[in-house]
């Protein structure tokens, strides 16, 4: 919070932008044509219809300006074909540098490969939601490379491990157990 402070009196601070679909490159490239600071951070992952790896926006239909937000700056990005508001309740609230600088570290140090499954730890019971497994529960056995899960499942009173895509699975509910 300290940080947050000092920044504040310095005026730079970093705001989070919500962006209609897909219009996250373009506003970015819209902004900085524009003179803002703008971070845009990008992982590398597995494009299942083309079958390689590709770069997408790390958290879908956001982009951070780092700016001192007058008035002016403030028209000129609402103004930004594509965007859609500042992320904040009643006002645009500030993100610290720390957390910039942690996003940054973490995407730089894995070369944007950042892998597992959110909620998801070995051990877990999961249900496939998707594909040819779909509807089928196992255990969690292990997280692979390229987004993929090994997902024990219990078939006729025999265990199959199966690889899936990690985006189609998710952890059982309590209810559903």
């Amino acid at each position: 919070m300290i940080s947050l402070e000092l920044e504040k009196l310095n005026g730079q601070l970093w705001y989070a932008i919500y962006t209609h679909v897909n219009f996250e490159e373009r506003v970015a490239s819209v902004l900085e044509a524009q003179g803002f600071e703008v971070y845009l951070p990008m992982l590398r992952c597995w494009d299942r219809r083309r079958g390689v790896l590709t770069w997408k926006p790390a958290f879908p239909r956001y982009l951070f300006v780092h700016c001192p937000l007058t008035s002016s700056e403030w028209r000129a990005i609402k103004k930004t074909r594509g965007v859609l508001q500042f992320v904040g309740m009643s006002k645009p609230e500030p993100i610290s540098e720390e957390e910039i600088r942690s996003v940054r570290i973490l995407l730089e140090a894995t070369n944007g490969e950042v892998e597992g499954h959110p909620f998801l730890k070995v051990g877990d019971k999961v249900k496939v939601v998707s594909g040819p497994f779909k509807g089928a529960v196992g255990y969690l056995i292990e997280v692979c490379k390229r987004h993929k899960l090994l997902v024990g499942i219990e078939i006729l009173g025999r265990a199959v491990v199966a690889e899936i895509n990690a985006n189609c699975v998710r952890p059982l509910e309590l209810w559903e157990q």
